[in-house]
């Protein structure tokens, strides 16, 4: 079991997708214009996310992975210690390496920011990890993560899902 649920993480992983909508479904069956989803969002005066995504499930799948970058354009680094939404029992901190000559995937406890600087969560390095999907997830809607910072603060991210693009 633990091996096939590793298999599909990291298949999953392999896919790259690119595609947006004109209207979107919020997670919670809200419509949302896609007015409201920008590919650069300013979260405060020193937090920007752009582009940030989440896979499509494939219809029964429990996992999915979400993608972004997050710049920090202020004088001290920023650390992030945890993620939640509400589509998904779990949400982690995830990053992808090579161990062995085979792609590995492992928990990572916090992200962080370097002052003035980014970081990139991306399908073959860092990453959200979306365990125990509540529902199947559809191309063009936004769902929402929620970031907290160890200082405590939170801020939310809305992340635009994307088709499995297909090879």
């Amino acid at each position: 079991m633990k091996r096939s649920a590793l298999y599909l993480a990291l298949l999953m992983s392999c896919f790259h997708a690119t595609a947006f909508a004109a209207d979107v479904t919020h997670a919670d069956n809200h419509v949302q214009s896609q007015q409201n989803y920008t590919e650069v969002q300013k979260i405060n005066a020193v937090l920007t996310i752009e582009n940030a995504t989440a896979k499509a499930t494939i219809p029964g799948a429990s996992v999915s992975a979400g993608y972004m970058k997050i710049i920090n354009n202020g004088d001290t680094a920023i650390t992030l210690v945890s993620a939640s939404t509400a589509i998904a029992k779990h949400t982690e901190f995830h990053r992808m390496f090579m161990r062995d000559n085979t792609m590995a995937m492992r928990k990572v406890d916090a992200l962080e920011i370097p002052a003035n600087g980014s970081i990139i969560l991306a399908s073959k390095g860092y990453h959200l990890m979306f365990m125990g999907v509540k529902q199947d997830l559809k191309p063009n809607q936004v769902i929402t993560v929620t970031m907290q910072q160890g200082n405590g603060k939170q801020f939310d991210v809305p992340l635009l899902v994307v088709p499995i693009k297909k090879y």
